[in-house]
């Protein structure tokens, strides 16, 4: 996976974990309680929330890169084998954490 090294590179990477958290809530919802990934929804719809907080931050020029890990790092330390694009996520949060190069 390639690294952002810049806002724009970074806010495609976060427009993609947004899509994947989104398919993974519409696949949730699509198949009910049947589904082996219900009773993760509550993970999915917290991160959907994370990101999304995040991405309007970077557009509107809030957010500053470097420092502290991301909101969502807690969680996806907790739930990370229960994320299937976690790699994503990790990624979004070590740029955030070190800056870009």
């Amino acid at each position: 996976m390639h690294t952002p090294v810049n806002q724009e590179e970074f806010l495609d990477l976060l427009d993609q974990a947004i899509f994947e958290t989104r398919d993974m809530l519409s696949v949730i919802e699509s198949e009910g309680e049947e589904c082996e990934l219900a009773e993760n929804a509550g993970i999915f719809e917290a991160l959907e929330k994370m990101l999304v907080d995040l991405h309007v931050e970077v557009c509107a020029g809030r957010h500053t890169f470097g420092g502290s890990s991301l909101a969502y790092a807690d969680l996806l330390a907790r739930f990370r084998s229960r994320i299937p694009f976690a790699d994503v996520l990790e990624m979004l949060n070590t740029v955030q954490k070190g800056g870009f190069a």
